[in-house]
């Protein structure tokens, strides 16, 4: 079996090999338990080494507080009554357009 099929059906954490952003060396302080529980990840295969799984981490914590930030959005979107009207008047016009067959 080949590199890239063997990558592929691997459930292995795998930094972006192609189209990569540069990378910058950075230092950090772990709790040792939490530094711990990592290499023990990485050893056991569950990423190539503990850079990618400390990125891999970080990646997914962003994307969790965009998700956050995105959620109090809608929902102070939806205490706002000009806004709800708003909204309400486009889904009129795009229900108009719609039934005229545009």
């Amino acid at each position: 079996m080949g590199a890239h099929t063997r990558a592929a059906t691997s459930s292995v954490l795998r930094r972006r090999r192609q189209d990569q952003v540069p990378r910058e060396k950075t230092s950090l302080s772990l709790r040792a338990d939490v530094l711990e529980a990592a290499k023990a990840l990485v050893s056991s295969g569950k990423a190539d080494n503990l850079s990618a799984f400390v990125e891999m981490a970080v990646e997914e914590k962003v994307r969790q507080c965009k998700r956050v930030a995105l959620y109090a959005a809608y929902e102070t979107a939806a205490k706002d009554d000009d806004f709800r009207e708003s909204m309400s008047e486009v889904a009129r016009d795009f229900a108009t357009s719609l039934s005229d067959g545009l």
